[in-house]
C-alpha cells in the first residue's frame, strides 16, 4: 500500500472490512449503503486492498452491468498496482472477456502469470492446465506445466497454515 495513503482513509477501509464480516444488522440495507460508500471511498483516494474489495463486490455481487463493468475497472486498477487477487481476476475476466474488455488469451496469460509468479494457486494451476492441454494459445509444454505444477504446490504448502484447500 502506498505510503501516501492517509490515516483517514485506512480507518475508512477498516471500518468498512469490519462492518462488512461483522453479524451486526446483517441484512440492513442501510449498513450495506454505507459500507459500500466506505469501500468506494477508500478506493478512490488509492488504498490498493480497497480497490480489489470494492472491485471483487461490484463485479460478482452487482446487479447492473454498469455496476459490474465498474468493478472491472477497480479490479484493472488493483492488478495493474500489483494486487495478486486481482491479477488473478483479470487473468479469468481477459479468458472469457466482459463488456468493455473483449477476450483475449494474450492478456490472459499475462495476468495469470503475474499471479502465479506471486504465489496465487488458483493462477499457478491454470498456467499449468494451460501448458498441459495447450490452451490460451499456449503451445503443450510439460516442462512448463511442471514448472507451473510445482509452484502450485508450494504456493500450497505456504498457504496451508492459513486453511486454504484446493480440489486439485
Amino acid at each position: 500500500m502506498s505510503e501516501q495513503i492517509g490515516v483517514i482513509t485506512r480507518l475508512k477501509f477498516l471500518l468498512a472490512e469490519k462492518l462488512f464480516h461483522s453479524s451486526v444488522l446483517r441484512h440492513s440495507r442501510l449498513r450495506h449503503q454505507w459500507v459500500m460508500r466506505l469501500f468506494k471511498a477508500s478506493a478512490n483516494e488509492g488504498h490498493l486492498k480497497a480497490l480489489s474489495v470494492y472491485g471483487h463486490l461490484l463485479y460478482f455481487r452487482g446487479i447492473s452491468p454498469l455496476d459490474k463493468g465498474r468493478g472491472v475497472n477497480y479490479l484493472l486498477d488493483a492488478a495493474r498496482q500489483g494486487d495478486v487477487k486481482a491479477q488473478y481476476q483479470m487473468g479469468c475476466i481477459y479468458e472469457k472477456g466482459y463488456g468493455h474488455l473483449q477476450r483475449s488469451s494474450e492478456q490472459a496469460v499475462r495476468w495469470f502469470v503475474r499471479a502465479a509468479e506471486q504465489g496465487h494457486p488458483l493462477a499457478c494451476r491454470r498456467m499449468a492446465k494451460a501448458c498441459t492441454e495447450g490452451e490460451l494459445g499456449l503451445a503443450i509444454n510439460p516442462d512448463q506445466s511442471e514448472y507451473w505444477e510445482r509452484k502450485t504446490r508450494h504456493s500450497l504448502e505456504k498457504a496451508n497454515g492459513m486453511n486454504l484447500s484446493l480440489n486439485l
